[in-house]
């Protein structure tokens, strides 16, 4: 009877410490180094799963953008999305990969002491086409802010802050936060910041106000793409290009000013901003893309001088524009220009013009 008793309570004793290891071992948080990271083609980095001793199954969703090896070590392949899979068990944890394409000295050239990116096909000062960052995850920031800094993959994380190099000055890369109202600093940690890069806050559902400080030049692809709530945009004068889609879908966004610096205008930059009612363009304006008004809430417009050409589908579905005033060099009005602006009562033509 003893030895009976004796048995039963080895095992009670035993299955206790057996609960004991599985609780220990559930409370590990079993995660990857990174959730998601911005490269470059031709970048590597190393990927690993922290918390546990299993055995790793590493695969891409998409080959031609990024691979990886049987190690975790990630290759950036070609411009594009993917994601990295690391499987252990019936676990899955993910990665996503965004791969922008690779940015060299000649991409910077110097214009009237103004350094300014431009791209293959274009001399122009102010850049508005093709873009290099993408959202990327590093370290989480202190909640204080501005000192906290990690450099991974070329890539640096300040406070809430997360910035490239780019020869000796810092691109806005990403933001990590929940503010309502932001201001993007012109200086981090004694660096000048001069570019905002492409999708920064895209999609970002907190912020409502943005103030660019003045020293930034260039706000790129969709860099407040989707943000819903985003109201009020100040955009200092230093600020000479506004690339594609930049404010796109921007619902609420009903005050942006364009700097006199800004030469061009990008396709689709307020498409979607059915909230936009006026906006004022600078005289200095020399071209706007296709589709850069299509859908917002423009009522009137003045398009200035400089400008040759209204092109395709620009105020196409603003069903709130009454009238819009062509600038004095007008030659040409694009396709589908004006297509469903239902309420346009009145449009004032230069005096020369070809339609």
């Amino acid at each position: 009877m003893n030895k009976k008793k004796i048995l039963v309570v080895l095992t009670a004793m035993i299955i206790s410490l057996c609960a004991v290891f599985v609780t220990v071992d559930a409370a590990t948080k079993v995660k990857l180094t990174k959730k998601s990271v911005a490269m470059y083609e031709g970048d590597s980095i190393f990927l690993k799963v922290k918390g546990t001793k299993s055995k790793i199954k590493w695969s891409s969703k998409n080959k031609k953008v990024a691979v990886v090896t049987k190690k975790g070590k990630v290759k950036a392949v070609k411009k594009g999305r993917t994601v990295i899979y690391a499987k252990f068990g019936k676990k899955v944890l993910k990665c996503k990969i965004i791969v922008n394409e690779k940015v060299t000295n000649k991409d910077v050239i110097k214009n009237d002491n103004k350094d300014t990116i431009v791209n293959e096909t274009t001399t122009k000062e102010s850049i508005t086409k093709e873009a290099v960052k993408e959202e990327v995850t590093t370290k989480r920031p202190s909640d204080n802010g501005t000192d906290n800094e990690e450099e991974t993959n070329n890539n640096i994380t300040i406070g809430k802050w997360i910035v490239m190099d780019l020869d000796g000055r810092y691109a806005i890369e990403g933001y990590h936060g929940s503010d309502k109202e932001i201001t993007v600093p012109n200086e981090l940690n004694g660096v000048k910041v001069w570019l905002i890069d492409s999708d920064t806050f895209m999609d970002n559902m907190d912020v409502e106000k943005v103030v660019v400080s003045y020293g930034i030049q260039i706000v790129r692809r969709s860099a407040f793409e989707g943000c819903d709530n985003l109201k009020t945009v100040v955009l200092p004068e230093s600020v000479t290009g506004i690339g594609d889609r930049a404010f796109k879908n921007c619902y609420e966004l009903d005050s942006v000013n364009v700097p006199s610096g800004v030469e061009t205008i990008g396709e689709e930059t307020f498409m979607g901003c059915s909230s936009l009612t006026s906006i004022q363009l600078p005289d200095d304006l020399e071209e706007i893309d296709s589709s850069a008004f299509n859908g917002s809430g423009i009522t009137d417009i003045v398009i200035p001088d400089k400008i040759t050409a209204i092109p395709s589908k620009i105020f196409m579905n603003c069903k709130k524009l009454e009238s819009i005033t062509l600038g004095k060099k007008t030659k040409s009005i694009g396709f589908c220009a004006f297509e469903n602006c239902s309420s346009l009562k009145n449009i004032v033509l230069p005096v020369y013009q070809e339609i």
